[in-house]
This record gives structure tokens, C-alpha cells and sequence, in this order.
């Protein structure tokens, strides 16, 4: 047998080796796959995330941020006739300044020191513990007021934790940010800490300023005091006022439906429950007016008849919708006469803080350096909620949770170097993948071993031997694939069975076949064919004991021939001489069609190595999720380096749809290393 390579057989030729390109398959669209196929691990990851998120929420205290803004107005004055100075403050040395002075120790002692911080009740969170919330006490959950602790305790707890001072970027506005578990507190702490701070900076610079300024000064800051008072009393009743002209409107609405509807028509029912509604809303919206600080004094006239009224409706007799008139009426006159009272007084003070600016303006009075003027556009508020910051803590749990186990089942995988379906073994050995035998039991009975196309000519697994046969036809002409040799990288991926079942499909095909086994140290032809059991074989020719011609036994199946392996070597090894083997092949070539030879593994022996020169194709069985992708790769080079032709590999033992799993049942292979001297894997039954 020539060790030539047919030029015409570049369609078998194996694709060469390139590691860095096997390196990247493992990164692959396989990988991914495989990480997705271990979507346990990732709902598992993902309900922990959920879970430690949750526990987060246990242990953290609630945050609520209060936010205010400061506007640094940067001028510069001039002095009475003088001409203007060059020397200008930059927005970012000032904003840095400004911002420097409000975390000063003074300012933060300051507002530590004043009565509305030292009024506040929950101004100490409890300390912090691992134990969730609801584990704990109520005395654990308490928190302290603000007087129970010295001030210096409150200044370091502002400084850690509480206050963050940053400028906006490209404005002249600074924000103060308190973060805090009482969002009365953190209003309390950011609107005070302004205060403090602007009643220092106007003192100190009031010092250089004439009198007429500082009068028209002061008169400015009251009227602007008086207009944002009444901004605000007016903003208490905004929603009180919307509901009225509601009520004004759907009580007309009502009253003429009456007149057309009886009581228990829906539209009546309907317009009913709207009146009622609104009217609930309008008596919350009053009873929050009534007991804000702003405007309790103004209800204090009102509040005994309202009362009395609230009675008698209470009491729901027959004078209750009396009652209930008589109080909307007085409610809406006193509501009405409220509004008025302040739109007219918001004006004026509008018209009045406007004159006295103008008047400041025309003056012409300024201090005598370069100022920064600070005013408040942006009073304490409160920022995001407590159920939506739940919500994004629950949200960015589960799904930090679904990424890391992702990244777990991604990194299993690539750890996994196992074979698993068609795609992956292309993907690591960059050769086809002839055919792929699902993974079933119809070979693992315990009986006296039958060809698939005998015992169930219809299942996948005889459709998957058609199929590598059709494959091998395909690759080119007969005489360039007449000897092939099946070998496997370890033992127990089911080489034996894909030769014989290969033989008998060739075989019932036509084509005259002979079925050497050539694995001399586990031989098991003569387990699966009786005729060669107990028979003299490769052994024996090898050795010199027996002619080749006295060694071929005919199968029950018509067209195939078989020859055993023989009796047991003792030393295998020295039983193959390449010439031997190239006489045993030129002899055999041709009177067959067909020679499948079956060999022993590659990487625990170099028996097949040797055989691999001398035969024109070899066909690698690989098993699913039994092979490492190394030893795959590695026999594949092992092939190509001693000359031989790998055209691909059959993947068998393919997991199926159903999800079932194992592998063939490959009977009596046996272990490798307890006769003929392998000592490497056990061979799976």
C-alpha cells in the first residue's frame, strides 16, 4: 500500500490545525449555547439576586433626598463715579469658594445649633445591623432626636454622611443634597443649612455697604419674604380651588340630571358617585389647608362652625344634607375670599419688589470690592420615593443576579471541554462531521448482538448509519475510500459498533465488505459476529501462525466478510510491522469493495497511528459529552502527523429531543489496561 496522497482526493483532505482559531471557538456562539443550556444556573442566580436584594432592603435604612438649590450671581460693583474694575471673579473659582464656605465647620455648627435642627425627633438613625428590619425591636428601629447627642456628633454625621455640596455644571447654581432616613430631617437640615449660611455672608457684607443701600436692602428682603409667603399659602389651595369649579360645575350638572333621571338611573348613579368623590377630596383638601402653619390662623374664625356642621352631617339624620350645603357654602365663600386675598397680595408685593430693585439699580450704591449676591431659587424638596427606589433595588438585584449566572454557566462552559452536539465538535476540530447517531438504547441490548438494520431498520439510529454511509460515497470515487479505519480517541465511545453497524450498511448496500478488528489488545468482533469466535485472526497472521485466506469467515449477512482478531497477543506492539500490515492490506484490497477497520483508541496506544498511513481514509467516533475537546484535537493531529487522512468524525451518542440521557450501551469492550497493557479510560458499556 503506497503512502502517496491521491492529488485528485483534495475533496478528504483534513482542514490543518489552527489553535488560535480552536481558542476562539470556545468563545463561540457553542459556548453561549451552553451557558443558555444551564438556564437552571442562571434562574438560580437570578432568585438569589432577587432574595439578597430584598435583604438588602431589610437591613438598609429608607433614603430620602432633599434637594436645594443656591444661585451665586457673580457681579462686579462699581464705586460712585469710579470706573468699573477689570478684575473679574471666574463662575468656577467663585462656585468653589461658595461651595468651600457651606461645609465650613462654622456654618455646619451653626446650623447644628439652630432651633429647627434641634427640634427634629428622628435626626439620629438607629445604628446600623446585619439583622433585617423586621427582626429587629422597636426600640432597635428608634430613632433619636437631635438634642440627645452633643453637637459635634451631629457636625461629623453632616460632614460623613448626610450633606453633599456640588456646583451644576456650566450654571452659576450650587446643590445641597441631604440624604437621610427622615425626609423631614433631610428638608430640615438643607433648608436651614442655607439659611445660616446667607444670613452670615449678608451680615458680613452689609458692613460695607451706605445706609440707603442696606435700608432698600431690607425692604427688598421683606417684600420678597411676603411674596414668597403668599406663593406659598396660594399653593395650598391649588388643589382645593380645582376641585371647587369641579363641584361648582358638576353640581349644576347634577341637579339638572335630576329633573330628567330617577335616583336609580346609572347615568344618575354615575354622576352620583362623580359629585361624591369630588366632594370627599375637596373636605381632605380643606382639612390639609386648615391645618398647614401658613394658613391656620386665617381658619381659626371658620373652624366652630365647620365643626358643628361636620356633626350634624356626621350624624346622617334628616338634616344632614342641610348641613352638608351649608358647610360647602361656607367653605367655598371662605376658600373664594382666600384666594382673592392672596392673588391681590402676591401682586402687590410683585409691584413693590420691583420698585424697590429699580430704585437699588438707579442708586447706583454697591460695596466697595468684587460681591457674589446668593439667593435661594430652589427651596428643600424631596426627590425620588420610597416604593420606586424598592422597585429599582429589586430590578437591578435580579438582573446583576441573571448576569452572574450567566457568567457562572459561561465559564462552566468553557471549563466543560466536552463535546455536545454537531456544531461544537466542528467548531474545535475544524473537520465535518460525517454523521451524528442519536443517543437511544437499541444497542445496548443484553442479547446476542443484532445490526440495527435487523433489529429496528427504522429508528434514527439505522437512519444515522445510512447516513455516514451515503456521506462516505459522496466523499469521491470507491477506489480512493475502499480502506477505512475507525478509531476514537479514548475507550468507550463506540468505534466497534459504528464499524460493524458501518460493514453491515455497506454490506446490504451491495458492495462486498470485509470487517477487520485490528484493536489487538480489546478485540470485540468476535463478541459481536459468532463466526469468528474462537477462530484464528489478525493475531495469528501477524504472528506467522496462519494465511490470511484461512482467517476470513462469512457473516450471516450477505456481502460481509469478517476476520477477528484472534487469538490474545501477549505484547501487541511487536506484533505490528508496517510491512506485515502493507502486505495484509494489498493482499486484502482486492477482492473487497469495502475493508472498515476497526482499531484500537489513539491516544492511550500508537497502534492505530501506524495503521493510519496505510489506509486511504480514517473516520474519528467521538462520544457526546464523553470525549475532552483536547483528546479530540489531540487524535486528530496524532493522524495527520503519522500520515494517515482523517475525512471527519461521527458524533454518537447525540443527546436526543426528549431529553434523554447516556450513551450507546456498547456491551463487553471492557477496560482498557486489564488485558493488553492500555491502563487508561474504562470503556462505557
Amino acid at each position: 500500500m503506497s503512502n502517496d496522497i491521491d492529488p485528485f482526493a483534495d475533496d478528504t483532505s483534513a482542514i490543518e490545525s489552527n489553535p488560535q482559531a480552536e481558542a476562539m471557538n470556545r468563545f463561540g456562539m457553542s459556548s453561549i449555547r451552553q451557558a443558555l443550556s444551564r438556564w437552571w444556573i442562571i434562574l438560580i442566580f437570578g432568585i438569589l439576586g432577587y432574595v439578597a436584594a430584598l435583604y438588602y432592603m431589610s437591613i438598609a435604612p429608607p433614603k430620602h433626598e432633599a434637594v436645594a438649590v443656591l444661585e451665586v450671581d457673580i457681579k462686579v460693583h462699581q464705586l460712585m463715579g469710579a470706573e468699573l474694575d477689570q478684575d473679574r471673579i471666574t463662575p468656577e473659582i467663585a462656585l468653589a469658594t461658595e461651595a468651600s464656605k457651606l461645609m465650613g465647620p462654622g456654618i455646619l455648627a451653626a446650623t447644628a445649633e439652630s432651633p429647627e435642627v434641634q427640634a427634629l425627633k428622628e435626626a439620629i438613625p438607629p445604628e446600623f445591623s446585619w439583622k433585617p428590619r423586621y427582626w429587629r425591636t422597636e426600640e432597635e428601629l428608634a430613632s433619636k432626636p437631635a438634642d440627645s447627642v452633643p453637637v459635634y456628633d451631629l457636625v461629623d454625621s453632616m460632614v460623613r454622611n448626610w450633606i453633599t455640596i456640588s456646583g451644576r455644571r456650566n450654571t452659576s447654581l450650587i446643590e445641597v443634597r441631604v440624604t437621610h432616613s427622615d425626609s423631614e430631617t433631610a428638608r430640615v437640615l438643607a433648608d436651614t443649612l442655607l439659611k445660616v449660611y446667607l444670613e452670615k455672608e449678608h451680615g458680613e457684607k452689609s458692613g460695607g455697604a451706605t445706609e440707603a443701600y442696606k435700608i432698600l436692602k431690607g425692604e427688598a428682603d421683606d417684600a420678597l419674604l411676603s411674596l414668597e409667603n403668599a406663593e406659598r399659602s396660594l399653593q395650598v389651595y391649588v388643589s382645593a380651588l380645582k376641585l371647587n369649579e369641579g363641584i361648582l360645575e358638576n353640581r349644576a350638572e347634577l341637579i339638572a340630571m335630576r329633573l330628567r333621571y330617577k335616583a336609580k338611573h346609572p347615568k344618575m348613579i354615575q354622576a352620583e358617585a362623580i359629585y361624591q368623590d369630588m366632594y370627599d377630596r375637596f373636605r381632605r383638601e380643606i382639612k390639609r389647608a386648615t391645618q398647614t402653619e401658613l394658613e391656620q390662623d386665617y381658619w381659626l374664625e371658620y373652624l366652630p362652625t365647620m365643626t358643628a356642621l361636620d356633626e350634624q352631617i356626621q350624624a346622617a339624620d334628616e338634616n344632614a344634607p342641610k348641613a352638608l350645603d351649608e358647610w360647602l357654602a361656607l367653605v367655598q365663600n371662605a376658600l373664594s375670599s382666600r384666594a382673592n386675598r392672596l392673588g391681590a397680595r402676591i401682586n402687590h408685593q410683585q409691584a413693590l419688589y420691583q420698585s424697590i430693585t429699580k430704585r437699588m439699580t438707579e442708586i447706583d450704591v454697591a460695596d466697595e470690592s468684587n460681591t457674589a449676591d446668593l439667593r435661594v431659587i430652589e427651596p428643600a424638596f424631596i426627590g425620588k420615593s420610597l416604593e420606586t427606589t424598592r422597585l429599582i433595588y429589586l430590578a437591578a438585584g435580579s438582573v446583576v443576579g441573571l448576569m452572574g449566572g450567566f457568567g457562572i454557566a459561561f465559564l462552566l462552559g468553557l471549563l466543560d471541554y466536552k463535546i455536545y452536539d454537531v456544531r461544537s465538535i466542528e467548531e474545535a476540530t475544524g473537520l465535518t462531521c460525517l454523521s451524528a447517531v442519536p443517543d437511544s438504547d437499541v444497542f445496548g441490548r443484553s442479547s446476542e448482538w443484532k445490526s440495527i438494520f435487523t433489529s429496528d431498520p427504522h429508528s434514527a439510529n439505522a437512519e444515522a448509519i445510512r447516513n455516514l454511509r451515503a456521506t462516505i460515497v459522496l466523499l469521491g470515487k470507491r477506489e480512493r475510500h475502499r480502506t477505512i479505519l475507525i478509531t476514537s480517541s479514548i475507550p468507550g465511545e463506540g468505534k466497534t459498533t459504528v464499524a460493524a453497524e458501518l460493514a453491515t450498511a455497506f454490506a446490504l448496500s451491495g458492495d462486498r465488505t470485509l470487517l477487520i478488528d485490528f484493536d489487538l489488545r480489546r478485540p470485540r468482533i468476535h463478541q459481536l459476529f459468532p463466526c469468528v469466535k474462537d477462530q484464528l485472526g489478525v493475531v495469528d497472521i501477524l504472528a506467522g501462525q496462519t494465511e490470511i485466506s484461512k482467517t476470513i469467515h462469512k457473516s450471516e449477512l450477505e456481502n460481509l466478510f469478517v476476520i477477528g482478531g484472534g487469538s490474545k497477543a501477549p505484547n501487541p506492539s511487536e506484533l505490528l510491522h508496517e510491512d506485515e500490515l502493507v502486505k495484509i492490506l494489498n493482499h486484502l484490497t482486492p477482492h473487497f469493495d469495502r475493508i472498515i477497520i476497526d482499531s484500537a483508541p489513539i491516544l492511550p496506544v500508537s497502534d492505530s497511528r501506524i495503521l493510519a498511513k496505510h489506509v486511504q481514509s480514517v473516520i474519528s467516533v467521538v462520544r457526546a459529552r464523553k470525549a475532552p475537546v483536547g483528546a479530540v484535537i489531540r487524535t486528530r493531529d496524532l493522524i495527520q502527523d503519522s500520515g494517515g487522512t482523517i475525512v471527519g468524525v461521527v458524533l454518537n451518542g447525540m443527546k436526543n429531543s426528549v431529553g434523554r440521557y447516556g450513551y450507546y450501551g456498547y456491551k463487553g469492550y471492557g477496560e482498557y489496561g486489564a488485558e493488553g497493557g492500555y491502563g487508561y479510560y474504562g470503556e462505557d458499556k
